[in-house]
């Protein structure tokens, strides 16, 4: 791989360490090189590439940016999205091994409920099918 995987990751006002927590401990255990990029809602805005109204149940700046991955990386080659909470244990470079296919997008299928009925900030917990599907997810 000569290009830098592209790694987009959710940006929130409130929880700026975990952005930077995610960040390190992807860049620590990366053996390939990797361009981590925020997706900030502000500077969305700021650009006039967001404009969607502020949705009262999203439960981070990120919650619909997200989908703009495949567009931020100007609809070429592959990207990868994660939430801000991550903690890489492992090497983001084994993801690669997906790239060689030819399908538009990767998410982890799996059933979960939450056991909480509130989360981060005291913010309600919403239980809905495919919850947290999005949280990693590889755009092609």
């Amino acid at each position: 791989m000569t290009d830098a995987f592209r790694v987009f990751v959710g940006w929130d006002s409130r929880e700026p360490i975990a952005y930077d927590v995610a960040r390190h401990s992807l860049l620590k255990n990366a053996s390939v090189p990797v361009s981590v990029i925020p997706i900030k809602q502000d500077e969305l805005r700021a650009r006039e590439l967001y404009w969607r109204e502020k949705d009262p149940l999203a439960s981070t700046e990120f919650t619909y940016t997200r989908f703009l991955t495949p567009f931020l990386a100007d609809y070429t080659g592959w990207a990868l999205f994660c939430d801000c909470d991550f903690l890489w244990l492992g090497d983001v470079a084994g993801l690669l091994e997906y790239t060689k296919s030819n399908k538009a997008v990767y998410c982890v299928q799996h059933d979960y409920t939450p056991k909480a009925t509130t989360k981060m900030d005291g913010v309600v917990q919403t239980s809905y099918p495919r919850k947290n599907w999005s949280s990693l997810m590889l755009f092609n």
